[in-house]
């Protein structure tokens, strides 16, 4: 009778439950942040003439909520490519180096791409990790 082989540790689902369940609810969370933020958005400024201290400050909320709009639509993206890992069996190892993401890093930062030396180097501005016999 033919075994079929375990699943490589990448494409287990229990391994990774965790962190599927904890990316679910923060695509969650964030898609209903960003639907409530476009609908205030949508709530034109009151144009009232006689107080213009009141229409600069509701222009400027607007202009507030357009930039926390841009940034949980940035960080939505990050999760959902995160869960598209997951679901390609590619989570948890680096996109740049191959290498695998140390899991502490994983529990704090569930969507990332990157292991903590190549996001270190990207954040100075260089493009790879220097090896690390250097």
């Amino acid at each position: 009778m033919k075994t079929t082989p375990p699943l490589p540790d990448s494409l287990q689902p229990h391994r990774w439950a965790w962190h599927l369940r904890t990316l679910t609810r923060l695509r969650a969370r964030l898609t209903g942040e960003v639907a409530e933020h476009l609908h205030e958005t949508l709530t034109p400024v009151r144009g009232n003439n006689d107080d213009f201290a009141d229409v600069a400050r509701e222009a400027s909320e607007h202009e507030l909520l357009y930039a926390e709009m841009a940034a949980e639509g940035d960080q939505l993206a990050e999760v959902e490519a995160a869960l598209e890992r997951l679901r390609l069996g590619t989570y948890g190892l680096c996109a740049e180096t191959g290498e695998s993401i140390d899991p502490e890093r994983l529990r704090a930062v569930p969507w990332t791409r990157f292991c903590l030396a190549a996001a270190q180097h990207r954040e100075a501005g260089r493009t790879r990790p220097q090896p690390k016999h250097l």
